[in-house]
């Protein structure tokens, strides 16, 4: 018998064609239903691989892989787009048992292996199969440092994929991998390495730019914004959504309103107010410059909602402190059909902890588990934020725990959490297992473990951990930080390096670092240091109440009536107004403010009560006032004798 004839050229490229711009998964199944139907078009693997590749394509990853898992005549493209399909119907076991039994595998099968593995947070095994890639041969492509490059979370591994690309010729020459190397720098932090990659590269497309725009503006340099966003134009770059909502952005961080109207008018005179990219960047820019009436004007005037723009009005309803609106307009989003994002959630719940409104919190937690939303690496560190300022670390725990892979903001939200609970210990138990997991820490890092060591009164564990961070992470401390150390010298009771240090390096800050030994020279009964730094406040702000007030009571618990005097007339004549500090409690969804001086008019029975059960509370737990006053009486530690590791921070001579 004769052998059937293959197909016409032109009915299997004319298939091909069809396949590859199919625009849905019915018109596949249509072309599959013909090609079943003429066995003699079905048998090459060619048009079988077409087909696949379109199921995959358009999310039927199934189909494909039914389709090839049996294909009698399977050649390295099936197996390529076989374990496409695998990895997108996130069988990732399957896929690699597939990939080990690969006779020949190319760039494409390793690349498609590498990116299940980044997709599913499995970073390492990621990293490992590129090692693997080089060490039997196969080049890297663009796409590979690509790939690779948008995991990165640590600075050093940045560098040596950079290394690595340079060495492949890939940096100047190829516009994808220098783009993903721009985004890189910037995720990590290195925003001046990102803009050496821009100015480097033999050639930019918009994506570029964006990417560098970015970069300035999360360096603070928003004039450089505004500098490639005038390039952008001079060069005949079409100006896209991203574009706009960056400059936007850039004007809300330089609070330019000059600019941002400028932008403004822009937009209105070329109708882009309708993309919801741009529409939501100026109702954000309009909230924060304290317009909130014309970005409530703006969200009404638009024909449809959605959760670009919901997103930005909720959070410019939170701002201004309008938390009844905001829920209002996140109910009202729900149900019109706008889904809320993870950005919505870390506006609302941000602003709820904020303002102590703990039932709104854990409704939302209940929405994001109804809406499959807990494993968003974004909700889990806003929620965990939200149950440390609740007072709830049992369930931040149980949050933070949850989550497989941990980004630096998330760390740093439980040691930070943490310290403001009085868990210190804790949150350097955080920190240690932070570093074993090699994420690069940052300042905001530094400043919660020198809290939580303010806290537990570790000082030598304090210096030490200011110490490896400036030597091993070259993160140099900054103003907060040692303010934060002066905290802890006052809290250990070195009143007298606390007041050196903050001579030393607060300058600029010295009056409320002064105000802080202050408090501990009151508290450590230091009365003569006290008196010290009043003098010193005095001198430096004579409008300040603090050191007036501290002095008066310090000259009337010594019977020094005329001295007493003299300091509240001194007070007075210098127009000093004492601060009236107040107390809240949220009840029913609603927030109650009072003074120490309104208690009276605020349920006087009942609030005596409820302090009278805590007393004997604290009392039956032997933590009664005098329990506590007890502890002070006791022998102080001798101030003179210095850490041992206290000349490494700075050089002090008592």
């Amino acid at each position: 018998m004769r052998p059937p004839l293959p197909p016409p050229v032109s009915t299997v490229a004319a298939l091909s064609a069809l396949l590859a711009w199919c625009p849905s998964v019915d018109a596949a199944a249509a072309l599959h239903a013909r090609l079943l139907r003429s066995s003699r078009l079905f048998r090459p693997p060619f048009l079988g691989n077409c087909l696949a590749a379109a199921y995959s394509r358009l999310g039927a990853a199934p189909s494909a892989v039914a389709l090839l898992r049996h294909a009698p005549h399977a050649n390295i493209f099936t197996r390529n787009i076989l374990l496409v399909a695998l990895l997108k119907s996130c069988d990732l076991q399957a896929a690699r048992r597939l990939f080990d039994g690969m006779p020949d595998r190319d760039a494409v099968a390793y690349n498609s292996m590498i990116s299940g593995y980044i997709d599913s947070g499995q970073t390492n095994e990621a990293f490992r199969l590129v090692r693997t890639m080089l060490e039997v041969g196969v080049r890297l492509s663009g796409f590979t440092f690509s790939i690779v490059l948008s995991a990165v979370r640590v600075a050093r591994h940045g560098v040596q994929v950079h290394a690595a690309a340079v060495r492949h010729c890939f940096v100047h020459q190829n516009v994808v991998v220098g783009n993903a190397l721009i985004d890189m720098y910037r995720r990590v932090g290195l925003v001046e390495h990102a803009v050496s990659v821009f100015w480097s590269m033999n050639g930019h497309d918009i994506i570029s730019w964006n990417s560098v725009m970015l970069a300035y503006r999360d360096g603070g340099q928003s004039s450089w914004v505004f500098e490639c966003f005038r390039l952008i134009r001079s060069h005949g770059f079409f100006v896209d959504e991203r574009s706009l909502s960056t400059v936007l952005s850039a004007c809300m961080d330089a609070e330019d309103l000059s600019k941002g109207d400028q932008l403004l008018a822009h937009c209105v005179k070329m109708g882009l107010l309708s993309n919801p990219l741009i529409c939501s960047a100026v109702i954000s820019q309009l909230c924060v410059s304290d317009r909130l009436a014309d970005a409530v004007w703006l969200f009404e005037g638009m024909a449809t909602w959605d959760s670009e723009t919901c997103n930005a009005m909720i959070s410019g309803y939170a701002r201004s402190g309008l938390m009844e609106q905001a829920l209002g307009l996140f109910a009202m989003a729900l149900q019109n059909g706008v889904l809320p994002t993870g950005f919505t959630f870390a506006s609302v719940l941000r602003w709820s902890s904020c303002s102590g409104l703990v039932d709104q919190g854990t409704q939302m937690h209940a929405l994001i588990f109804k809406l499959g939303l807990k494993d968003d690496l974004i909700i889990a560190t806003v929620l965990v934020d939200m149950y440390c300022k609740l007072a709830s670390l049992k369930h931040a725990r149980k949050i933070f725990n949850r989550v497989g892979v941990k980004d630096l903001v998330l760390w740093n939200t439980m040691i930070t959490g943490l310290s403001h609970n009085g868990r210190g210990r804790e949150a350097l138990q955080v920190l240690w297992q932070m570093l074993k997991c090699n994420i690069q820490p940052d300042r905001i890092t530094l400043l919660g473990v020198l809290s939580a060591c303010s806290l537990e009164g570790l000082v030598n564990e304090g210096i030490n951990i200011i110490c490896l961070f400036e030597d091993k992470y070259h993160i140099v401390p900054g103003q907060e930080h040692h303010a934060c150390v002066v905290d802890m010298l006052c809290r250990a009771g070195m009143l007298r390096e606390a007041v050196y240090l903050a001579e030393r390096k607060l300058q600029s800050c010295i009056v409320a670092a002064l105000s802080n030994i202050l408090e501990a020279s009151m508290i450590k009964g230091d009365i003569d240091m006290a008196e010290l730094i009043a003098e010193k406040m005095m001198k430096l702000k004579p409008r300040s109440s603090l050191p007036y007030i501290v002095l008066a009571r310090t000259y009337g618990t010594r019977c020094k009536w005329e001295s007493m005097a003299r300091m509240w007339r001194s007070m007075e004549d210098q127009g000093a107004k004492e601060v009236q500090e107040c107390s809240w409690i949220c009840t029913k969804n609603q927030i109650h403010v009072f003074t120490s001086k309104q208690i009276l008019h605020h349920g006087k029975e009942a609030t005596y009560a409820v302090l009278d059960l805590l007393f004997w509370d604290m009392r039956d737990h032997k933590s009664a006032p005098w329990c506590v006053e007890s502890i002070y009486t006791q022998e102080e530690p001798n101030n003179s004798e210095k850490p041992a590791c206290l000349h490494m921070f700075f050089d002090y001579t008592p």
